[in-house]
Formats: C-alpha cells, structure tokens, sequence
C-alpha cells in the first residue's frame, strides 16, 4: 500500500453520541417495562474524511459507562491506525482490559469501534460490508420481534401485531414469554399461531427468568404450538438446566445473545445446549469478533441467529455479517426498538418474501453522522 493510500486511511478522530428515546406504550419484558432505550452511536473518521458508525450495547446500565471506556480507553489505540487494519486494532482494545475488571463492558464498548472502523474501511473502498466480509448472500431471512407486555394488552391484540410483522413481509414472528403464568403465555403464543397460520415462524424467548422446572412446564405448554425456538429459557449461566430443558422439552434452544467473547459462545457449543446459536454484534465486540463467532458455530455445525434490539446501526451491522457469511439462520428486528429504521427504508433496504434484502451501498448502510440534529432531539429516559 502507498504512503499515500495508508494515510487516506489513517483515523484522526473518534466521537460518540448518545441517542434516546421514549417510550408512552408501557410495555413490558419479563423483568422490566421500557420507559426508553438508549443508543450508544460510535464515529470514527479518517484523515480523507470518511466517517464511518458503529453502536455499543448499553442495556442495563448508564450509557455513559461506555462512553468514558470509548473516549478514556479505547480512543487513544484507535487515533493514528488504518481502518484496513481492524483485527490489530481489536487486539489492541482488548488489551485494555488485562488486570481490570471492565469485563463485558470492554467488549461492548469495543464493538461500536470495531463496527465503525469495519463501516468505514468498506466506505473507503466503496462497497457494502457485506461484500467485503465475503459477500455469501444479499438477503437474509427477517423475523418481526417484540410480543411485550402491558396492560390492556390482549392475546387479540398481540396476535395482531405480529400478522402485521408477516403482511410487512417476514419470515415468522417472536414473542416474549415468562412475563404471565403458564396458561396466559399459552393463550397469547395460541392466538399468534392462529395468526399466522401453521406455516410462518413462531419463537419464544424467556429472557433468562425461569426456573429450570419452570422452563420445562412452559416448553412443554408451548410445544403444540410448532415452536421453532425458546430463546434464553433459563438462567445465563445455568448450562445444565438448559441441557436438561432441551432434553425434556424437545423444543429448539437458542442463544447466548448477550455474551461477550468467543470463548462463551465455545462453551455453549461445546457442551450441546443450544441447537441455534445466537449473537450480536453491538456486544460480543464488534464485526472482528462475530465473524470468529460464526466460523466457530459453522465448526460445530449450528446455524447462526443474530439477535438485534438496538437502533438501526445495530441491525444493519449485524445484518451485513449474516449476508456475508454461510451459516445464517435469520436476524431479528424489534418491533418497538426502531431508532433511525426510516433511513434504512429510505437507503433502500427492504423486506420481501421473508428476507432483509440489502441495498448495493458502501459501508453497513445507515448515514448518519455525529452532528446530526437528532442527538439535539435525543429525549433521555427520567
């Protein structure tokens, strides 16, 4: 590479913004209702001016905690290297993290620098991520996600919301489950699968709060209904009682979704819990580290599901990885968590035949940039 073509390439300057919206629906998951969501939007620009996106997963927690890990930590490794160097880049972030106790919150915060510097490599060289990561597929199949809960909010009126998810043209629907008893999570899954007929996708997801003995009554209550996977169906950590319920249940298991790092997502492989394998690139850390995550499950022969409930930045970056790779399952998209998707309708993306077509467009596919008027308009959850 000429002097001249490293320096085109050569990062001056990382920014982050953070994005907030709020919620008046009162809806609900099994642990917590959403009175908003925050995105942590990370801009990393190079000496020609390219600016690329990336986002880092901020659930649970302040969004400034990644803020101050991107801009104390991270920022000082990335000023002054190539984008067409994101492995060396990604090791050195990971480097940060040696005698402290950032854990997870390393991984997060590195994946919205690790998906920026990916976004704008494939900017500079003018083609769509996905192309440059392999270019396996141009579609992916899409499902619709949300099926929350809140007051008022019939089994009718879920099973609606998702036939509206299948008339916009997705492969199957998700819904939330162990926020109820038993018998009402059966009633709403029951009236979504009359919904959408016998044919479309249904999946469940407990978000980690049963029980094992919960789980398996839940699994087994649900199984009639053809599910095609129960999502996160116990404790995160509990990898016997997820064997035992996809021994008991016979139903599909997927996850991690939330996990950081190869090494987790080895162990669920390794010791056969999960039949669908699952991650995100806005927290396992970045592009660099799922494309190691999908050569793993492609080793253990598991299809690969990308959960995504961030803002549109994290739905194109995981999308763009599934469409470069063999392997890919499906991807998720939120239902409620729709930061920014009305530049992805507007860039071209689409949806048809139960597939996220992507458009032919440099980078992950989202503009945006740092000064963008929507960050002044940005309401922060109180």
């Amino acid at each position: 590479m000429s002097s001249r073509s490293a320096s085109r390439m050569r990062i001056d300057r990382v920014e982050v913004r953070v994005l907030s919206t709020r919620y008046e629906t009162g809806f609900r998951n099994p642990h917590l209702e959403f009175p908003g969501k925050h995105a942590v939007l990370v801009f990393v620009s190079t000496e020609e001016g390219v600016v690329g996106v990336g986002e880092s997963w901020c659930n649970g927690g302040d969004p400034g905690s990644a803020v101050t890990i991107i801009e104390s930590d991270l920022a000082p490794r990335v000023i002054g290297a190539s984008v067409s160097e994101p492995e060396r880049i990604w090791q050195s972030m990971m480097a940060t993290g040696v005698m402290s106790l950032k854990g997870s919150a390393l991984y997060a915060a590195a994946s919205g620098v690790d998906i920026a510097i990916w976004d704008a490599w494939a900017r500079t060289l003018r083609q769509p991520l996905y192309r440059l990561l392999g270019g396996h597929s141009t579609a992916v199949p899409v499902y619709g996600s949300a099926g929350l809960y809140a007051d008022g909010y019939t089994p009718q009126s879920l099973a609606s919301d998702m036939a509206a998810a299948m008339d916009r043209g997705c492969c199957g629907t998700k819904i939330k489950v162990a926020g109820a008893t038993i018998e009402e999570d059966v009633e709403r899954a029951g009236a979504v699968r009359r919904a959408l007929g016998s044919g479309p996708r249904l999946m469940v997801d407990a978000l980690f709060k049963p029980g094992v003995a919960d789980a398996i009554r839940l699994g087994r209550a649900l199984a009639p209904l053809d599910i095609y996977f129960y999502e996160a169906p116990t404790e995160l950590r509990d990898l016997s009682g997820w064997r035992t319920i996809r021994r008991d249940t016979g139903i599909a298991l997927s996850g991690p979704e939330v996990e950081a790092g190869l090494d987790r997502y080895r162990e669920f492989l390794s010791k056969e819990v999960v039949d669908y394998l699952q991650a995100d690139a806005i927290i396992c850390g970045g592009v660099t580290e799922l494309r190691r995550i999908a050569a793993l499950a492609r080793a253990y022969r598991k299809p690969l599901t990308y959960h995504a409930s961030g803002s549109a930045v994290a739905f194109a970056a995981n999308a763009q990885v599934a469409a470069a790779l063999a392997g890919t399952d499906s991807i998720e998209m939120h239902l409620l968590h729709q930061a920014l998707f009305e530049r992805l309708w507007e860039a071209g993306w689409r949806i048809e035949n139960g597939d996220l077509v992507l458009p032919e467009i440099p980078g992950i596919g989202v503009d945006i940039m740092p000064d963008s008027p929507v960050f002044a308009a940005s309401v922060p959850e109180g």
